[in-house]
């Protein structure tokens, strides 16, 4: 087999969807003739741990920790957080925080280039050296975000003449909370490290047409690949038998400032109100880090006639039951105007359980056309009524036609496809 050193930070025991890309890709890479070496983080900081993950890395794979100079231990300090210990889920994109928190967050936007990780560096440098020389990797590939897993796979692609593949599951200095937040001069700096370390790279590939567009890389280096669903995460799953006395809703993820929707909750409020005596309970359930005072404002809004059910942080395959025992599946994207490329994770694997699926964003969006063409959903815009969207759903699902995306769909995005077409990329990659 050919050998691909993977530089990653986030890798298990991280938990979240940014792990997901980068692990379905190690495990289904084998099967094309590449064997995976990974490159990550020693006791990482991350936004939340699956344990449950440790035991999908494949068998045999080897795993090189580097230790990192983590400055989320002094951010804690400083902000006076007494929290859980782990990131705050969206903390860059929050808006009324404390006057400490303000100014810590000032200090990261503009102070820390290209990110909070990069004292992740040093030791990555010389872990990554030592890994090269041992294993002698055909190629190397990176993925991010952070971003500074970039500047390390690009150092050593250089020190070692070896092929490089970056890729960007989000954007780099234009992802959605850097906007007009950063001093003009900081923002320019950062573009202009992107656009340097990023020609370096063979190939460049990133998860949706519109974030290409905002990627500061050649446009014929650019190859789409985007997220998907690993069938095996479903094997075994029993869907729910169809209670129409319980309509239950689902939002799996995290919420934040920028994913946080009120027009949704009023809506499902007044739908709420409307039907409360035909019968049926509408439950309302999240499964993901949620601040508390997101969680509040949704209870205030969504009324007394909505059971909400708030699960926390789930393991993985839990996370999928609860898609799977869902009639209606909600999808929050980012509301930043210029992410309209914005798909996240979770639509793949949404898509994968057939269930209906309601999405609120940008309604001219690369997940509104998936959602189109799958005929599994829609999304609305704010201004759109939620209220009456819910009703039409809701009627559909007590006629028992209420469907969501066919089997063939989602197997376009299967984690085994979507890893073949990376091993094509590695393939031709070249150093430049």
């Amino acid at each position: 087999m050919k050998k691909v050193l993977i530089v990653t930070y986030y890798w298990p025991p991280a938990g979240g969807p940014g792990v997901q890309r980068v692990l379905k890709f190690a495990r289904y890479l084998p099967e094309f003739g590449w064997e995976p070496l990974i490159l990550t983080v020693k006791h990482g900081e991350y936004p939340a741990r699956d344990e449950t993950l440790l035991s999908e890395v494949p068998e045999g794979i080897r795993v090189c920790r580097a230790p990192a100079f983590e400055p989320f231990t002094l951010y804690k300090k400083f902000s006076g957080d007494r929290g859980d210990g782990t990131i705050p889920v969206g903390v860059l994109s929050q808006k009324d925080l404390p006057l400490r928190k303000r100014i810590a967050k000032w200090i990261r936007l503009n102070l820390v280039v290209p990110d909070a990780k990069r004292g992740w560096k040093p030791g990555a440098l010389k872990a990554g050296r030592k890994l090269i020389e041992e294993t002698g990797p055909d190629v190397i590939f990176s993925s991010s975000p952070p971003p500074t897993v970039h500047l390390i796979a690009e150092k050593l692609a250089k020190t070692h003449d070896l092929p490089w593949v970056a890729d960007l599951r989000d954007p780099w200095s234009k992802i959605h909370y850097y906007q007009n937040n950063r001093l003009e001069i900081i923002q320019r700096l950062d573009a202009a490290l992107e656009r340097r370390t990023l020609s370096a790279a063979g190939n460049v590939t990133t998860v949706s047409e519109h974030f290409g567009e905002l990627i500061g890389a050649e446009k014929d280096k650019l190859v789409i690949i985007p997220n998907g669903y690993d069938p095996d995460d479903f094997a075994g799953a029993k869907k729910r038998e169809k209670d129409r006395t319980q309509f239950v809703i689902s939002h799996v993820g995290g919420l934040n400032e920028n994913r946080f929707y009120p027009e949704f909750f009023r809506g499902l409020s007044a739908f709420a109100d409307e039907h409360r005596s035909a019968g049926t309970t509408i439950r309302c359930v999240f499964a993901g880090k949620i601040p508390e005072p997101f969680l509040k404002k949704i209870r205030d809004l969504s009324g007394e006639n909505v059971i909400l059910v708030a699960k926390g942080y789930l393991p993985h395959r839990e996370a999928v039951r609860v898609m799977e025992g869902s009639d209606l599946l909600l999808l929050f994207m980012e509301r930043s105007g210029n992410y309209s490329g914005h798909i996240p994770g979770k639509l793949f694997e949404y898509l994968a359980t057939g269930n209906y699926i309601l999405g609120a964003g940008h309604k001219e969006g690369n997940a509104s056309r998936i959602l189109g063409e799958a005929g599994a959903g829609k999304v609305l815009g704010r201004k759109d009524d939620f209220n009456s969207a819910l009703g039409e759903i809701y009627e559909k699902w007590k006629q028992g036609t209420l469907r969501g995306a066919d089997t063939a769909f989602a197997e376009r995005y299967s984690r085994k496809a979507l890893t073949g077409r990376l091993a094509e990329v590695l393939e031709g990659a070249q150093w430049e």
